[in-house]
């Protein structure tokens, strides 16, 4: 027997993805992301016509909500599949099927396709037919979706209604204390998303990493709180991602009571499913970081990127939710980048001329009199652009005598804003890509081309970071007023701690009484850096510390400033993405050295001198003779 349901709407259509999280607002459907072409239309009810979802994991979160808002678009048409969209789609119908006005349709129609919407949508196709077709009497089939624009008709699948692709073997999961009716929830929705990338087993992990610990709406508590009354229960070492208040700090902070309420909630639930008070988006800051080769299911974009490409371990861009399944469960599908085959890159960007011509020259003699920091978040969010879905393989940053981990905490921040790839290689720096053996290799897989990274595009890259930089401020002795400084996005390390304290020192300047300084860090290095001194040095400067939450989280005032037209600055790059469309603010990015310098001198420089010195140093003369050489 065959059903159908069949809806029409106006198209959404753009060649760019998009972050649910930070680019959709839940609560109405409107795109907030400043930056996208979509920004200011709303998706609710729409058809909406894009590659993929990018960034955060949170994106499920999102869809969630809006599903349970009624607020989401009847269908969504992916290039690729998006198992972070899907995710919330799923877990709306698993768990809250009778409260959802209507579950979208998600599919995925590759490239040739794709570029045909967009053609038939500039030529003047603004709205689409689209009808499901499922055969209940084939146990476990497929449903198929006919997508109708005019005179034409194409067929392609559900997303969230797939085959099951999963060997029997790999789902046992009896061997678990205290399975419950949580494990069998758990697992059905494990065994839906996994069938999207076509997985055929589950692969036992070492430890997870919940992202979904954030309250951006009550479908993500109640989902936490029906886990519990189901009788979930991690079976594998977890770590909790920064939820959306400080704890133990909110009354302090003049957190709204409510918001407080409902954040805490959320966190106490996934503290009863038996998961650790960590409260980080680093969780590789904590002693307990995956080795090489470790499975691990991981949240938190950042922290994905940065245990795939710097310690070698092995995990995809989980969505929320998905990730306290995969937790209950202990399993995750054998996809992507858990597999070896899966881990070569695919694309060159070559930054060695770059690097060579522009930041080693004017890199100083050290840290305090340096702006090299913020060279690694603006190449991230420009490597996750360039890269176009596939893993790069970067060119050049071998050139630094000595790249910290915090420089690849940062660039790997940003390039999760921008990038879908979960891993990016950089030649003999990363632990896959380090010897000359390890580059010869890779090099043969990246069939994509090579791209040589130009001064315009890194030029662009920082200006999008550095987004609230007036056009009116453009003279070089123009300055901006600052109202706060916004550090440690993600979580501030005991060695940032330490650099942060000698910048301060380097003069006997206090802080400018009008300029807030707050920084976030998880617990555990805060209790490190007290005990080595660095904390109290920094509070008798004038620095807040706040806990258990991160930037992504704090979008109101007192922490943001009530003034609409304040400015806030900040060294991260993950935050100067986002930040602008989480707080309606201005956000201005720097080197962490101007970061302090704001913080005493209440300011921050406009015009060409408000970019840092390896930036600044390619005046007209310099780009023509660089130009030239590389030709």
């Amino acid at each position: 027997m065959y059903k159908k349901r069949s809806i029409a709407g106006d198209v959404l259509y753009s060649n760019v993805g998009i972050s649910f999280w930070g680019g959709i607002d839940p609560l109405n459907g409107m795109i907030i992301d400043q930056t996208h072409p979509l920004f200011g239309e709303c998706v609710t009810d729409k058809i909406l016509c894009i590659p993929s979802g990018r960034g955060s994991c949170t994106g499920s979160q999102v869809m969630l909500e809006l599903v349970l808002n009624g607020k989401g678009p009847k269908a969504i048409i992916l290039r690729d599949p998006d198992s972070i969209l899907c995710t919330g789609a799923i877990v709306a119908e698993e768990f809250f099927a009778d409260e959802c006005p209507w579950i979208p349709i998600i599919s995925a129609v590759g490239k040739e396709q794709f570029d045909h919407l967009h053609f038939l949508s500039s030529s003047g196709a603004t709205s689409f037919t689209i009808t499901e077709i499922q055969n209940d009497d084939i146990e476990d089939g497929e449903t198929q979706v006919e997508i109708v624009m005019g005179d034409e008709k194409f067929t392609t699948r559900n997303l969230l209604k797939l085959k099951d692709t999963l060997e029997t073997e790999s789902l046992d999961v009896t061997h678990l204390e205290g399975s419950s009716e949580a494990t069998e929830a758990a697992l059905r929705t494990v065994k839906r998303v996994a069938s999207i990338s076509n997985a055929t087993e589950l692969l036992p992990i070492t430890s997870a990493h919940i992202d979904a610990v954030t309250f951006i709406g009550q479908g993500g508590l109640r989902f936490a709180k029906k886990l519990v009354e189901m009788g979930g229960k991690v079976s594998v070492p977890t770590t909790l991602n920064s939820q959306s208040v400080d704890r133990r700090r909110w009354q302090k902070l003049g957190v709204d009571a409510e918001l407080a309420k409902n954040a805490n909630a959320v966190g106490d639930a996934y503290l009863e499913l038996g998961c650790q008070v960590s409260f980080t988006c680093a969780p590789y800051l904590l002693p307990t970081k995956p080795a090489f080769g470790d499975n691990i299911m991981w949240g938190e974009s950042n922290a994905v990127v940065y245990s795939n490409s710097v310690l070698g371990a092995r995990t995809e861009k989980y969505a929320d939710y998905f990730d306290i399944c995969a937790a209950i469960i202990g399993k995750v599908p054998n996809i992507g980048v858990h597999l070896e085959s899966n881990r070569k890159p695919k694309i060159i960007l070559d930054a060695t001329n770059i690097i060579q011509e522009c930041v080693i020259p004017n890199m100083g003699d050290g840290l305090l009199d340096s702006d090299v920091d913020s060279f690694f978040p603006v190449m991230g969010w420009l490597c996750g652009y360039l890269s176009d879905g596939h893993i790069p393989l970067i060119l050049g940053f071998d050139l630094f005598s000595n790249i910290t981990q915090d420089n690849l905490k940062s660039f790997s921040a940003a390039y999760g804003t921008t990038g879908t790839s979960p891993l990016f290689h950089m030649a003999h720096v990363t632990p896959e890509a380090r010897t000359n053996t390890d580059v010869e290799n890779v090099i043969n897989s990246c069939t994509k081309g090579q791209l040589e990274i130009t001064i315009d595009q890194v030029r662009t890259a920082y200006a999008s970071l550095d987004g609230g930089a007036s056009e009116s401020e453009s003279d070089d002795t123009s300055s901006t007023q600052i109202d706060l400084i916004a550090l440690g996005n993600p979580h501030l390390s005991l060695t940032e701690l330490q650099h942060l304290a000698a910048i301060i020192r380097s003069d006997n300047r206090p802080k400018n009484d009008n300029v807030r300084v707050i920084a976030t860090l998880s617990r555990y290095i805060e209790s490190k850096g007290e005990e080595l001194g660095f904390i109290k040095q920094l509070k008798n400067f004038g620095i807040e510390f706040i806990n258990d939450t991160c930037w992504c989280m704090l979008l109101d005032p007192p922490i943001i400033p009530k003034q609409t037209n304040a400015n806030v600055l900040t060294n991260s790059g993950k935050y100067a993405h986002y930040g602008p469309a989480l707080t309606s603010r201005k956000l201005r990015f720097a080197s962490l050295r101007d970061c302090v310098e704001a913080a005493k001198s209440g300011r921050t420089r406009s015009g060409n001198m408000s970019r840092p010195q390896w930036l600044r140093s390619f005046s007209t003369n310099d780009v023509l003779a660089f130009l030239k050489r590389v030709k």
